[in-house]
């Protein structure tokens, strides 16, 4: 027969083709049987993995099928889940297509034994490459038992792209631990080889569940996302800058209820903490979506993953808002332990807290008349008193040597062991008297606060003023036309790259123009930053090696401007300053939006309670 002629192909070949879309890889094959396990409503799932992962159990206790359903269950395009065009564009549960079962039968051995609450007896499905091999009653417990054997045993060029058994199971877990979030009230048992991997015990909270994954490092650093009145729910958890990752294993996405990957709504998180997170760090979160199903497409992809907004601007900026708004609400200044001496080399455990309903009461939400106030108290920020401080000649100093034996660790402690967890507002008013009581190393100021000593690191803490006064200008600087106009050089390599930085710089009132060969000339500056120094700053923007638009957008670069110029306008480390400057300092500090951290992410403050004191000196 000649090979390429057209025909109709054979239906096992039909179903290996379309398996080799939904099902890539066992955890794949986990993944669907874990979502009809739940669309089925079980409140006890258990997976158990053996044969370097290709082979595993699924077992519940939902609903089960009949002795009707159960064979049709493992034929394609054969759901409970839809009936119409109508309930596809709203559907609501994990499974739709009535394509999984019938998948992962077609490139495996698989065993279905399932039982509903008023049947007597149950029934077993076995099935070999998608053809049936056996159907009988048997015993069984209410509920669904699927089995597969040998994943990928029929097609080679699949079982050949496999990874190593461990790679398997890391991305089973990671499964798991979506679906666990999703469904905190579902318990799960996973085991490998008879041996337990993860349990999420039933009835759950999501707090439980983020301090399960996160570990003990996450007490006292969860922050409630409050929905507003919005056409977008968006609830869910994010963690303080300090616990960010450097990579984005911290993160879940969920689209009712449906864990997700969007490189959008990705960038939307990260973005709303820029300004308060290190560099190349990523922040923790589980951020639960909530909209009308008609508004957002889940078939279009063939795992369901990726998902389409009707209005995806509108979503990213509701979680970005939503996000931004938890941030400012907070009180992010780490709390300063003093360990005892014989804990320092084993830290104590620490214990659980349950920080439930913490930050739920409506009035720790931010109103529109708070955030006036302050931009308003922002804008009377007077910098006369320590502007003559802004030396442009003097690097930053480094951190002090220790020579002391007293060794400190930063770390937000729970609720418990901090009395309260505060807002950003209640922060403010505990330390609303603290007063300064002197330099430390000429770089860090010490303020008393009621019950607690405040230390403020005063270039981080300025760097944060002179950042947000930059930001949130309501109208383009005032400029200084420059006497004595600044000359620099640039490297060679770097006249290209300077040319497209000057509009950016333009924009936010440093005119700077060529002089010829590789020197540049500034010919203003910005009225209140005259003392800045300029070329220092352009020099390490320029050294960024992030000015191609071709990869960077013109507010990523005015961002990373900005930030420099606060840097390079702020009062150094090293730097002696008088009582009245360190007062200004403080109060300027309090009326910014971020004060808890400078605009590269580092800590602006810490505090050390009475209690931590009392501990240090056995009270």
């Amino acid at each position: 027969m000649d090979s390429s002629r057209i025909k109709i192909l054979s239906r096992t070949l039909i179903d290996q083709i379309a398996a080799g879309e939904v099902i890539v890889r066992p955890a794949s094959a986990v993944k669907e049987l874990v979502e009809n396990s739940l669309d089925a409503g079980a409140t006890s799932i258990t997976i158990e993995i053996s044969d370097d992962a290709r082979s595993f159990a699924i077992t519940d206790d939902g609903s089960g099928m009949s002795p009707e359903e159960a064979p049709l269950a493992l034929e394609r395009h054969a759901t409970s889940k839809i009936s119409s065009l109508e309930d596809l564009v709203r559907v609501n549960t994990r499974g739709f297509r009535g394509e999984a079962l019938a998948s992962i039968a077609a490139v495996s051995r698989l065993t279905l034994v399932t039982r509903t609450p008023d049947s007597l007896a149950g029934t077993r499905v076995i099935v070999e490459g998608g053809d049936l091999v056996e159907n009988i009653s048997l015993g069984a417990p209410i509920g669904t038992m699927v089995q597969v054997r040998d994943l990928f045993y029929n097609t080679p060029a699949r079982l050949k792209f496999m990874r190593s058994e461990s790679t398997e199971i890391r991305r089973i877990l990671q499964v798991i631990t979506q679906q666990a979030l999703s469904f905190p009230s579902v318990g799960f048992s996973l085991l490998n080889k008879g041996k337990k991997l993860l349990e999420f015990a039933a009835k759950q909270t999501l707090q439980d569940r983020l301090r399960q994954i996160f570990g003990s490092s996450i007490e006292g650093m969860l922050l409630e996302l409050i929905p507003g009145d919005l056409p977008v729910q968006v609830t869910g958890f994010v963690a303080k800058p300090e616990s960010a990752r450097k990579d984005r294993s911290g993160q879940y996405l969920f689209v009712n209820q449906r864990p997700i990957s969007s490189r959008l709504l990705t960038a939307t998180f990260e973005q709303a903490f820029e300004g308060i997170i290190m560099a190349n760090m990523r922040p923790l979160g589980a951020i639960f979506i909530a909209l009308d199903p008609e508004d957002v497409d889940v078939n279009v992809h063939p795992t369901k993953e990726e998902v389409r907004f009707r209005d995806e601007r509108m979503v990213g900026g509701i979680v970005h808002r939503i996000v931004a708004e938890s941030l400012r609400r907070a009180s992010l200044v780490p709390y300063a332990r003093i360990p005892d001496e014989q804990n320092r080399a084993q830290p104590s455990p620490v214990k659980r807290y349950d920080t439930a309903g913490i930050f739920s009461s409506p009035d720790r939400i931010i109103s529109e008349s708070f955030e006036q106030k302050r931009k308003a108290r922002l804008e009377q920020t007077d910098l006369g008193i320590y502007a003559h401080r802004m030396e442009r000649t003097t690097p930053p100093a480094p951190p002090p040597t220790a020579t002391s034996q007293i060794h400190v660790e930063q770390e937000s402690l729970p609720p418990q062991e901090t009395e309260v967890s505060r807002s950003a507002d209640e922060f403010w008013e505990f330390i609303r008297d603290a007063e300064p009581l002197g330099q430390i190393a000429d770089t860090y100021i010490a303020a008393s606060a009621p019950d607690a000593l405040l230390l403020i690191d005063q270039h981080a803490a300025h760097e944060r003023i002179m950042y947000e006064k930059i930001t949130f200008r309501d109208s383009e600087p005032a400029l200084q036309h420059l006497l004595i106009p600044i000359t620099f050089d640039v490297d060679i390599s770097q006249i290209t790259e300077m040319e497209r930085l000057r509009p950016h710089l333009a924009a936010l009132g440093i005119e700077v123009e060529p002089f010829g060969g590789q020197a540049f000339v500034i010919q203003t500056l910005p009225a209140d930053l005259v003392e800045m120094d300029a070329p220092a700053m352009i020099r390490e923007v320029l050294e960024l090696g992030e000015l191609d638009e071709a990869t960077a957008a013109p507010l990523k670069i005015r961002e990373e401007i900005m930030r420099r110029m606060a840097c390079h306008s702020a009062i150094r480390a090293g730097q002696k300053l008088s009582r009245e400057e360190m007062v200004r300092l403080i109060k300027d500090l309090q009326k910014t939006r971020f004060a808890f951290t400078c605009p590269h992410g580092r800590p602006t403050m810490i505090l050390l309670t009475k209690d931590h004191l009392a501990r240090q000196f056995k009270r």
